[in-house]
């Protein structure tokens, strides 16, 4: 659903007034807060990014020129935002030994245990399914994984998406097809070199 600040607000608020800003503050942050929700976080991260997302609208809102509506702003802003940290924690994670986590290593112990080695053997396929298609997204150009987001994580339709993102629907049609295209290529690829290296 779009939405905008009233223009008195953001016009103060551009100029730095700080009521204007607390206002601007209050009335975004649950708005960040459900975007964030479409992202494979922690709520740890959830919440450090509501406040990073924040203090970067508080220092951009000045460059805001309503050339888009201003939920596509935020909307550009806070994904930015959450897409910076998941490559980070890409980075960090490609240099733990055999790609797990620091989370995952913790959880080793009681996967191995006999009592509930049904339900961890299924808990780590899921996940590890999960981690596949999660990298595979990661992989794909922002333009596109945007789309994928917006489509499947918030249901929207490709005409909302086309509005959201300030372009035409077929535009947005051709991107989701090239994204999940592309996807299956990714995933496709993965289980090949698993197979082969299993082999």
């Amino acid at each position: 659903m779009a939405f905008s600040p009233d223009k008195q607000t953001l016009s103060k608020a551009s100029r730095g007034d700080s009521a204007a800003l607390s206002s601007l503050v209050v009335q975004l942050r649950p708005h960040i807060e459900k975007q964030l929700l479409r992202y494979p976080l922690s709520e740890d991260d959830r919440r450090d990014l509501v406040q990073s997302t924040l203090v970067q609208i508080i220092r951009r809102v000045g460059s805001f020129r309503g050339d888009s509506s201003f939920s596509t702003w935020l909307f550009r802003v806070t994904a930015n935002e959450a897409l910076m940290l998941m490559r980070t924690q890409r980075r960090h994670r490609s240099r733990l030994v055999e790609g797990l986590d620091l989370e995952d290593l913790a959880s080793l112990p009681a996967a191995n245990e006999g009592a509930h080695e049904d339900r961890a053997d299924a808990a780590a396929a899921q996940n590890e399914r999960d981690a596949r298609v999660r990298a595979a997204l990661q992989e794909l150009p922002a333009e596109y994984r945007d789309v994928v987001a917006l489509h499947y994580n918030q249901d929207l339709g490709l005409q909302e998406i086309a509005d959201r993102l300030g372009a035409t629907e077929s535009a947005i049609r051709s991107r989701l097809h090239r994204a999940r295209a592309r996807l299956r290529t990714l995933l496709k690829d993965e289980r090949s070199l698993g197979a082969d290296a299993a082999a």
